[in-house]
């Protein structure tokens, strides 16, 4: 296949005996190129697979890669003659060939981790991250395989994401279904586009893109639940404690278990992000940011303040609702950094995200009397919404 640039068998012929459209021209050819003994490798790579299901996120995929090792691997043509392709990568062992753009490309994995710099170990935590038209053969089978031929440990997992669609349709030019993230970025913002993306697909599955849902989530989750929380409480702050953060010196009952239902939802969303479900950890993340609302609703700041017998029942509840965002902006910072930074300026801190205490998630101890920024819309209404106000 020209296009594909790689070689095929007759098993790829359709049933007519014409080549997929995907293959583009196909042209027959008979020339000397090198080849990896990828078939060496199989029982290996399928015994692992067996025995490690999880090694492939979703675990779906590892199916899919265990469907393909089901029939003998032929062994994999890494070479090409330098006088068919001159501008390909020359063999170090042989002038007179060069690489096959998959093997070359591969291996860039292992010579970009800094493999011979003594770098390689800083690699090898990571989560390898492809998409799923590119695990079978390439990244499921091909990049396990040659990891092990070189006696190198393979990814410590190799995470599999879907694809966006549009109305169930796959994104394509051809049909003009394509969404334009600049163009989506400016109408909304950056940090809510980054939101929606994250928020609506399950990592690893297909999502449908819907504009009406970005800008419901960036309405709805962003500006009404953690925009309002910061903008209320902070607001009152101002109004009632001159700017500072109140002291709380022993919490009652409601801020001990305002601040258990929280810290929960901490733990739950370290735990999915760490099982790399993204979308459900915002959900767990966001139930901190929905009791902030719940508890300001419940205990009616604006009521307390006008009663001097109450002011202990003031302070916990301004206190709580400033605590419970700290938590939030430092967390939700690798989702919506330039929201996270700005929300931690607003609550007098440098907008940079301390790093993790050993005993986390604990309660913010430190903000007592602690002076607020300027208290400013996290997302300003858009324009349409702005219309719909006047």
């Amino acid at each position: 296949s020209i296009r594909a640039e790689q070689f095929l068998t007759e098993k790829e012929r359709l049933p007519d005996g014409s080549w997929p459209e995907i293959f583009g021209e196909v042209v027959e050819l008979t020339e000397e190129n090198y080849f990896f003994t990828l078939s060496k490798y199989q029982d290996w790579l399928k015994e692992l697979l067996q025995k490690q299901p999880s090694l492939i996120f979703p675990e779906f995929r590892t199916k899919e890669v265990l469907g393909a090792l089901e029939k003998p691997l032929p062994d994999l043509c890494i070479s090409r003659p330098k006088a068919r392709l001159a501008w390909g990568i020359p063999l170090p062992f042989d002038e007179n060939q060069v690489t096959y753009v998959w093997f070359d490309a591969l291996l860039n994995y292992v010579t970009g981790s800094g493999s011979g710099n003594g770098r390689l170990e800083d690699w090898r935590p990571a989560v390898h991250v492809i998409g799923k038209d590119i695990l079978v053969p390439a990244h499921g089978i091909y990049w396990p395989c040659m990891l092990k031929a070189l006696g190198l440990p393979i990814f410590r997992k190799l995470l599999v994401h879907g694809f966006w669609t549009r109305k169930s349709e796959k994104l394509s030019k051809s049909t003009g279904n394509v969404v334009d993230p600049k163009e989506l970025a400016g109408k909304y913002g950056a940090d809510s586009f980054r939101y929606y993306v994250l928020r609506e697909m399950a990592l690893g599955h297909d999502a449908d893109f819907d504009e009406e849902s970005l800008a419901a989530r960036r309405k709805g989750e962003l500006a009404h639940e953690l925009g309002n929380l910061l903008q209320r409480a902070g607001s009152m702050i101002g109004r009632y404690r001159e700017g500072k953060i109140p002291s709380v010196k022993k919490p009652d009952a409601v801020s001990e278990a305002f601040r258990a239902t929280v810290l929960g939802s901490l733990k739950k969303w370290d735990e999915l992000m760490q099982n790399h479900q993204i979308h459900l950890a915002l959900g767990e993340l966001w139930k901190g940011v929905q009791a902030g609302n719940q508890m300001i609703e419940a205990r009616a700041p604006w009521k307390l303040a006008k009663d001097p017998a109450k002011a202990a029942e003031l302070d916990a509840t301004l206190a709580d609702a400033m605590a419970v965002l700290e938590l939030v902006f430092e967390e939700v910072e690798c989702v919506i950094p330039g929201t996270a930074s700005a929300g931690l300026i607003q609550l007098g801190l440098t907008g940079k995200v301390a790093s993790r205490a050993k005993d986390w998630p604990q309660w913010p101890a430190h903000q007592a009397g602690r002076v607020l920024g300027k208290i400013n819309p996290l997302f300003p209404l858009l324009d349409e919404e702005k219309s719909k106000v006047s």
